[in-house]
């Protein structure tokens, strides 16, 4: 088995998630909802992993690491 980290942000500037992998060369996607994130993603890195040449042991699984900013107006 292999786990494979994701590193999922939401860009409030853009009102898109971004994900980005060390484990998964090449992989940079947005999309405007987590869940539809999720399902690029999932697309993805199949081909991604076998363009890169990266050996991995069935069944892969994704750990998609969230992280949330949101900005507030001061006080």
């Amino acid at each position: 088995m292999t786990t494979l980290s994701i590193h999922a942000l939401w860009s409030d500037d853009s009102k898109v998630w971004i994900a980005t992998s060390d484990d998964v060369p090449g992989l940079c996607v947005q999309a405007d909802s987590f869940d539809e994130l999720v399902t690029i993603s999932t697309d993805f890195v199949p081909d991604l992993l076998n363009l890169n040449h990266v050996v991995t042991q069935a069944p892969i699984t994704l750990c998609f690491v969230t992280e949330y900013k949101k900005q507030l107006a001061a006080a």
